[in-house]
Parts: C-alpha cells; structure tokens; sequence
C-alpha cells in the first residue's frame, strides 16, 4: 500500500512579508493623513463657529448698553477673581494695560470660557476702539440713532450723533452717518499690495470703514495667545513680524494705522514675497508658512445695524 504523499503549503517569505509591511505602512500613513485632515477641517468649522457665537454676543451687548465691553485680562487663569470679566475703569474708560493683555469677556458676555475659545485651547484675543467702549459719564458711541442718512451735519459732543434739528434732509442740524463714523474703530489689513493695498484696507478708520473691534484666534501654532492658565503662549513656529506680530498679545491698540501695526488678517497659510516697503528689487518668496490666524472685525455700522442702533429715518 502506498503511503499518499504530504504537501507541504510554503509560508511567507521574507520578501512577501516586507511587502505587506510596507503596504501596511503606506495604508496606515494615508489613513493618518486623513484623519489629521478632517480633525484639521472640523477645528476650522468650530473656530468659525465661535467667532459668530462672540459676534452675536457682543452685538446683543451693545443693543443692551450701546457700547462694547472692554477686554478681559488674559493673564488671569480660570475660576480666579475677575477671569473673564470686562475691566472698566471708575472713569468709564477701558484699561490701557487690559488691552495689551486683552482677551473676550466672556462672564460679561454671558457666556462660557469655552465659548470663547478656540480648538486649540487659547482664548479668543480681543481688540476694541476704547472710545466705542466707553460707558459713564462718558458718551455711549455705539449708537447712531440720532443720524440722519439724508443730513450732511457733522459730529456732536464728544464725537456723538447730534440731537436732530428737523429738517435733516440737506441740512447741517442732523449728524451724516459718513461723518459719525469717520476716525472711529480699527484698521485691518490683508498685508498685500503694498501701499496702494493699504489704501485700500478692508477697515480704514479714516474713511469710516472701521472695525468695531477685532477678534482673534490665533490658529494651531498658538502664537500670542492666553490658555486657561493665564499664559502667554510662545507658539510652535517662529513668528514672521510682517504677518502674526500685529496680532499677538502685550501689543498696545493703536488707532493711528501704519502698515507695521494694523491687525493683520491675511490669506490662511499664504507664502507671499515679504510686504515691508523696502528698497530696491523686492526680496525672494518666503520659504516658511506663518499665518494661521483666523479673525473677525466687523464694521461699526455693520454691528450697529445687527444692534438695531442704525441712522434713524429721516
């Protein structure tokens, strides 16, 4: 009888297996990819997210007390005394030092720490025009009630819309918006273009374009940004001055704009030539990506608007 042969299935060999390895690898590295991505996307879409929940609340504040709040202190860490509160002085005007350290009031506001926050865990930045965030006995200029859109009067009082002398229409006895508006809030700028481009900035004080205030995320790097904690974040990347510099914190609110210290809200990630005026041929593409910022800094009359706090009717 004879006995039936046994086969024998060969197992993987070496080169089989450093092949499935790497395959493996590379399949692990894409899904890792992917995933580092659509985290990425989904931060992006919360930070947006936060940036409207902080608008609607300051808006609902000035309809409230037709003015902004001024900054809480950033160096404050959480659940210590005046941690989110707005700090406004005896004399109805807002800290100088709070704004250099200035971040969302969000106790103020009504609102959670985390509502002004970012996903990379700082605290939203932020900038006003102290004059819009005045409160008694000053005037309460987040209020455009009293100007007349048909009327070519200029300011009242302490820069306020005047009590309208009727007929507004052509006259000088009602306040223009265009008037009321001019040399108020924060300049931004998207850095290009040079000095033309500066011109022509999305917020100019001068013309009336300005922002009511600015608000900042300062993206995944962090720079310039208060944690939880109270600190200063150094950020992961060195800071380019032409782009983050403007926006970080322990900068003083400046409102006469110059290229160097107007709020920077440049293209995400851009990796333009350096925008300083310099002499000469201009410098070569940078090799390094900076901003990351995301930010917010509507118009004066566009929060007013959404405060019901417009030019009356004339």
């Amino acid at each position: 009888m004879q006995t039936p042969s046994r086969t024998t299935s060969p197992g993987f060999t070496l080169i089989e297996m450093a092949v499935v390895l790497v395959i493996a690898s590379v399949a692990a590295v894409m899904v890792f990819k992917a995933s580092g991505a659509m985290l990425g996307n989904e931060k992006r879409k919360t930070v947006r997210i936060t940036l409207d929940t902080v608008d609607t609340a300051l808006a609902n504040f000035v309809a409230a007390h037709k003015r902004l709040p001024c900054p809480a202190v950033g160096s404050i860490a959480s659940g210590a005394v005046n941690a989110g509160v707005e700090q406004l002085l005896p004399a109805g005007t807002c800290n100088p030092v709070t704004q250099q350290t200035g971040v969302v009031p969000w106790v103020t506001l009504g609102l959670s720490e985390t509502d002004a926050s970012d996903p990379w865990d700082g605290r939203l930045s932020y900038r006003v025009d102290p004059v819009l965030a005045g409160s008694a006995p000053l005037t309460l200029l987040m209020n455009m009630s009293n100007c007349d859109p048909s009327s070519i009067g200029a300011v009242g009082p302490a820069a306020s819309c005047m009590t309208p002398v009727l007929p507004c229409t052509g006259t000088a006895g009602c306040t223009s918006p265009a008037n009321f508006l001019a040399g108020k809030g924060l300049d931004v700028w998207d850095g290009r273009n040079a000095a033309a481009g500066f011109a022509a900035r999305q917020n100019n004080r001068i013309t009336g374009s300005g922002a009511a205030y600015v608000l900042i995320s300062h993206g995944p790097n962090g720079i310039g940004a208060y944690n939880s904690h109270g600190t200063l974040q150094p950020g992961t990347m060195p800071i380019n001055p032409d782009d983050e510099q403007p926006n970080v914190n322990n900068q003083a609110v400046v409102l006469v704009a110059t290229q160097v210290n107007v709020y920077r809200d440049a293209p995400q990630n851009e990796n333009e030539v350096l925008r300083v005026a310099l002499p000469g041929p201009p410098p070569p593409p940078q090799t390094q990506v900076y901003f990351d910022d995301y930010l917010s800094h509507p118009t004066i009359m566009a929060v007013l608007t959404r405060a019901n706090l417009g030019p009356r009717a004339h």
